[in-house]
This record gives structure tokens, sequence and C-alpha cells, in this order.
């Protein structure tokens, strides 16, 4: 039986994976993931914080597929259920930020609706969110 074990990637790595802007580094990850036996799991902030800086210089397609041809590497785990929600959300509704998509998408995963906001723009793209107010 093989041995297994679970790590755990930041966002720098995960920007490093999908732009490939600094060489060395690129390949200090790429050596790290030819280990065997070793999972390798994404938090859903970092996944969002790489949204963020990625955002800045991308189109939202882009962005999406960059995140799912990495999260798809057989040895990355992440929060799927979710995720699975957020990306067609955020590719549909331009108008939400991507931390919004997940904060309504979370709210129906969990089956914890209505999520509550103030926020106009939220309430009226998503059918899940009702304003306070």
């Amino acid at each position: 039986m093989a041995f297994r074990t679970e790590e755990s990637l930041d966002t720098n790595v995960i920007l490093r994976i999908m732009l490939k802007d600094v060489p060395e580094q690129c390949e200090r990850i790429m050596d790290l993931f030819m280990r065997q036996g070793v999972v390798y799991h994404v938090a859903d902030l970092a996944i969002t914080e790489a949204v963020y800086v990625l955002q800045k210089d991308n189109v939202r397609q882009d962005i999406v597929d960059m995140l799912t041809q990495m999260l798809d590497l057989p040895n990355i785990k992440y929060n799927q259920a979710l995720f699975e929600r957020v990306f067609p959300m955020y590719l549909w509704c331009p108008k939400l930020s991507f931390n919004d998509c997940c904060l309504a998408c979370y709210a129906e995963l969990n089956e914890a609706e209505p999520l509550w906001t103030f926020d106009r723009v939220l309430a009226k793209e998503s059918g899940t969110v009702k304003m306070l107010g």
C-alpha cells in the first residue's frame, strides 16, 4: 500500500503555476508535484485571493480557465462542490464580484438561504439573496 501525504499550497504557489512568470519558482513547483503519493490542498481563501490578483490583468473566462486547469490536476484537492457553482455564476453575472458569487453559492450549497445583504446588485443578480431594508 502506498503512503499518502496531505500538504497545502498557498496563493503565491497557485499564481506561479498559472502565470508561469517566475521560471525558477515554476521549476521548484513542478519538482514538488513530481513527488509520489502527495495530495495538495488548496483553501477557498487561496482561490479567492488568486482571482483578486488575476482579475487586474485578465478577463473572467481566462481566470476560470486557468484555475480549472490547475485545480483539475490529479493531486489537487479543493472545495469542488463550491467552485463548480461559483465559476459559472462568476461568468454569467459580470456585475458580481468573485466574493459575492462565493457567498451566494456557499449559502445555496449549505442550504442556508436566503443570504441577507445590503448589496442591491448582489440581491438583483442572485435569486437566493435578499435585501435588508
